[in-house]
């Protein structure tokens, strides 16, 4: 019997689920292998090397417990050509300041600015950046975050990098340190989402803007190029700003590079459950478009393939059903799923314990989500760091 016939005789809503579940975990399998080897990392700069200079920005409101080791690593780097560290205190309310002021009071390098106003439209990073930006004097400008560290060599091999592969725009993700149980639960997703989903390769190979990715705590741009784009002016309102950027970086057809930084610098995105809760809470909806609808379809994707199989798996073996749809098909689909979420724990040198919780962290992501969307439609808006900003985009 020819086996569509065989397949339609047979066929029942629960195999034609699984089917489903089956074609996007083949997908995903090979997607990560595909992305394993195109996910490029920094190279070691040979010496003698001659870079542009950069001015690396740094926004900073209410970094007190970071800032320092932050601007420490980068003042540590062995850079071939001339360096700039500028922090911006975005008006704090703790001694960020004070602790800037002082490492610049014994480097030349270190330059504090405060602050101005923030301009009606504008979210806080987008509107640092853009002072920043506007005082810096280096030919390339790295745009990162107070909570990163930078392993030695860093900034010269993302420099390079960017020249090898001749981007206009090179984003690097990080290694990401968690401390607290559910960080470790959560915050290495990151990496399934994009190993899983997106084909690394056409970042910079498709002109397509579907194709864009970024992490705002690594973009390193030439000074011209992000003149060219607008600065973050076209994305001055966006809390996912990162995103938007690489969007638009594509949309004005510039080549945007995505890599893999993982060895070039760490950050801690978040502190606890309370802080991970807030800190996603805040960009996931803009991050989707702000659109309740692709909130909705990405929930239920996520369930159908990410969190349905551990519990169809887990029947299964509760009821002694060894049926291909009940039991083998869900078998397969979990074996996929933890077997990329281990080597990517692997790759990227995250706890071996967590890759059990995979199907808690996306049950906790998805709820992540839908308060994001929550709280930009009630208008109680998402906060951040002692700002409010409300769907009308003032913060209060």
């Amino acid at each position: 019997m020819p086996l569509f016939d065989l397949l339609r005789e047979n066929a029942t809503p629960l195999l034609a689920y699984q089917i489903f579940v089956s074609v996007f975990a083949f997908y995903s399998l090979v997607n990560a292998a595909t992305d394993w080897f195109a996910f490029r990392r920094p190279v070691a700069v040979a010496g003698g090397e001659r870079l542009p200079s950069v001015s690396v920005l740094i926004p900073a409101r209410n970094e007190e417990p970071v800032i320092a080791a932050c601007v420490a690593s980068l003042q540590a780097q062995d850079y071939p050509g001339t360096l700039e560290i500028i922090v911006l205190d975005d008006r704090s309310d703790d001694d960020t300041g004070l602790i800037v002021a002082a490492l610049a009071a014994t480097d030349s390098r270190v330059r504090l600015l405060s602050g101005g106003e923030l301009l009606p439209g504008w979210k806080g990073k987008p509107n640092a950046l853009r002072q920043m930006a506007a005082a810096a004097t280096g030919d390339i400008l790295l745009l990162t975050d107070a909570d990163c560290v930078f392993y030695p060599g860093a900034v010269a091999g993302a420099a390079a990098l960017r020249e090898t592969m001749n981007a206009d725009v090179l984003s690097l993700m990080p290694h990401l340190s968690c401390g607290s149980f559910w960080e470790h639960v959560i915050v290495p997703l990151q990496y399934v989402l994009v190993f899983a989903t997106l084909p690394i390769r056409n970042v910079w190979a498709s002109k397509n803007p579907a194709f864009a990715a970024a992490n705002g705590a690594f973009i390193l741009v030439s000074a011209k190029t992000y003149s060219d784009l607008g600065g973050h002016e076209p994305v001055k309102a966006e809390m996912a700003e990162d995103i938007r950027f690489a969007q638009h970086t594509k949309r004005q057809g510039r080549k945007l590079v995505y890599a893999d930084g993982s060895t070039t610098y760490s950050v801690r995105m978040y502190h606890g459950l309370r802080e991970t809760w807030d800190g996603f809470s805040k960009n996931v909806f803009s991050a989707m478009g702000n659109s309740v609808a692709v909130v909705a379809v990405w929930s239920g994707f996520l369930l159908l393939t990410q969190v349905f199989p551990f519990a169809f798996l887990a029947a299964a073996l509760a009821s002694g059903d060894r049926s291909t749809a009940g039991f083998w098909l869900p078998l397969c689909h979990v074996a996929i799923a933890i077997g990329i979420r281990a080597a990517l724990t692997y790759r990227f040198r995250q706890a071996w314990w967590a890759v059990l919780t995979h199907p808690v962290g996306w049950l906790l992501v998805i709820t992540i989500a839908w308060n994001s969307a929550y709280l930009a439609i009630s208008g109680r808006g998402h906060s951040w760091k002692g700002r409010t900003y409300t769907s009308a985009e003032t913060p209060r």
